[in-house]
């Protein structure tokens, strides 16, 4: 598997670019080796494809589209149960509460949150993000990310990033009906460093929280805006028995004394405080859930340039699931520990320097522009934003090429994880049907709505650096698509790289799969009679489906 992982050696936390840190407990702080420079919350280094696996394997499904095309969606998109039936949580610039047919599509939206009026520090925008908190059974409360002009501005510049982040509370009395803003404006509970509730243009935001024993946990970032604060995760925490106020959030903070140890402790406020990234989890991975089976928090990063990652935290221990939360993510002095890595899931849409791929900017996107995606995130297999076990799905929002944000898909794709370090991670190749009978395979969806699934060809490899696997490229003419090994044929345009395969029969990929070619439409089937239509050539070799 390929895969990015933080070394150990000596039970030590000691690899982050390079630096060594011992780690001591001392008075209630603890020095540590999760602060040490600006670069400690980027993603780790890729490491060789045969080494330091995380031990577990990860098969992505199909896409499955659930809404769009559509101007709505620039928050992770997330789920929550309400007097029994499912509602999913997807807006632009305001909070959009929609009826969730089991998350495959999205009926009935309705605003259960709008931006601020002009002035105010969330008049650009406001977006709960999950999980809900229950403290009974009708008095919930949540945290938005809030949006507000920046300094010179006089309009809500998303795009040029001048807008100031701060994250802030709400509460609903009557069980997620209706939500109001306790205090405001002073439901603000955590800003960048030296910025107040309403002043100042630094940012914290885009926060997940989760509840972990006694605390709540927001996971947030500061790498925005015309004042940039350190890339990566950030953490500040609040007693449950607080109840998230203004006022009772620390944010974790590492400082290096003139001995040189980096001392850390939840010693900032969340208004104004300063902050460390806790390292190893990238900043689009931040909404992570609790795995069941791997007994691990996942993090879930989808980026057409450096492809769909699994971020994973360490292994939990302890007899009880709490004790196992805790212990994944904190160590015995309850600080945060490094992330120890994350496995590659699916391939990067070109390379990584490819500026038409995830290309930001509505005054920017025109014909050129390729794949975009966005707002990551993981729910569980019903729905549930807290937690997941083996299998759960995950969602993203994607523009396809030449489309504008105007036109924005929110997509999710089921994930199957199972504890082995004796598997290659793999991605389904689907085959899809129109009413005319045209047949297309991909891993990736068609856009027009025509195209139906009826089922999978095979598993191919979801990552590059693996010896003896060729990559496959999906490939346009006119309105068709092929899929050719190693790249496009002459006359063919290169629409995405979609997974790998083996050139020769093994006993791991021992699928063998064909071009074929049918009314005027290529796609892939595993039989030499392409059912029906007519064999163009072998591609090669895909894996069979985890068992």
């Amino acid at each position: 598997m390929k895969s990015h992982v933080t070394r150990r050696a000596g039970g030590l936390r000691i690899r982050l670019l390079g630096c060594l840190v011992a780690v001591v407990v001392v008075a209630g702080v603890s020095p540590s080796s999760t602060a040490l420079a600006p670069a400690a919350g980027r993603v780790p280094e890729r490491a060789a494809p045969d080494e330091s696996a995380l031990g577990f394997v990860v098969q992505l499904g199909p896409e499955q589209r659930v809404a769009g095309p559509t101007d709505q969606g620039d928050n992770p998109y997330f789920s929550e149960k309400r007097e029994g039936k499912l509602y999913g949580y997807f807006g632009t610039s305001r909070t959009l509460e929609w009826r969730s047919h089991n998350n495959t599509r999205l009926t009935n939206s309705r605003i259960i949150l709008d931006r601020g009026l002009p002035g105010e520090f969330d008049e650009c925008g406001a977006w709960l993000q999950g999980s809900f908190q229950r403290l009974t059974r009708q008095h919930w409360i949540a945290f938005y990310h809030a949006e507000g002009q920046g300094p010179g501005d006089d309009t809500c510049d998303h795009y040029a990033n001048t807008t100031v982040w701060r994250m802030a509370m709400a509460e609903t009395t009557n069980g997620g009906l209706t939500w109001q803003r306790p205090s405001y404006p002073n439901n603000v509970v955590v800003t960048g460093t030296g910025a107040s509730m309403t002043g100042g243009i630094t940012n914290a935001g885009n926060g997940r929280t989760v509840r972990v024993g006694d605390y709540y946990y927001m996971f947030f970032e500061t790498n925005h805006g015309t004042r940039p604060g350190l890339p990566g995760i950030h953490i500040a925490r609040s007693k449950v028995s607080d109840g998230g106020a203004r006022g009772t959030w620390k944010k974790y903070y590492c400082t290096t004394p003139a001995s040189g140890d980096p001392v850390c402790a939840w010693s900032q406020p969340g208004i104004g405080g300063k902050s460390t990234p806790i390292g190893g989890l990238s900043e689009k991975g931040r909404y992570i859930a609790w795995n069941s089976r791997l007994s691990r928090w996942l993090g879930f990063d989808a980026s057409g340039r450096r492809g769909f990652q699994m971020f994973a935290s360490e292994v939990g221990t302890g007899d009880t699931a709490l004790e196992r939360q805790q212990s994944a993510l904190f160590d015995e002095a309850g600080l945060p520990k490094r992330w120890v890595g994350s496995e590659d899931v699916y391939p990067l849409v070109s390379t990584d320097a490819d500026p038409y791929v995830d290309q930001w900017g509505g005054h920017l996107r025109d014909a050129k522009s390729k794949q975009l995606y966005a707002y990551p995130s993981i729910s569980g297999a019903e729905g549930q934003s807290c937690c997941t076990g083996g299998t759960f799905y995950v969602y993203y929002v994607k523009l396809f090429p030449g489309d504008k944000f105007t036109d924005r898909y929110l997509f999710r794709r089921k994930v199957t994880v199972t504890r082995t370090d004796r598997a290659l991670n793999r991605v389904e190749l689907t085959t899809y049907k129109n009413g005319k009978g045209q047949r297309r395979s991909s891993t990736e969806a068609p856009k027009p709505r025509t195209f139906k699934a009826v089922g999978a060809a095979g598993y191919l490899l979801s990552h590059a650096g693996v010896t003896g696997w060729k990559q496959v490229m999906d490939c346009t003419r006119k309105a068709d698509h092929a899929l050719f090994a190693g790249k496009c044929k002459s006359g063919w345009k290169p629409y995405r790289r979609i997974g790998f395969v083996r050139p020769t029969k093994t006993k791991l990929a021992n699928v063998a799969l064909y071009r074929c070619v049918a009314k005027r439409s290529h796609y892939v089937s595993a039989s030499r009679s392409c059912d029906g239509g007519q064999r163009e050539a072998r591609i090669g070799f895909a894996m069979r489906e985890l068992s």
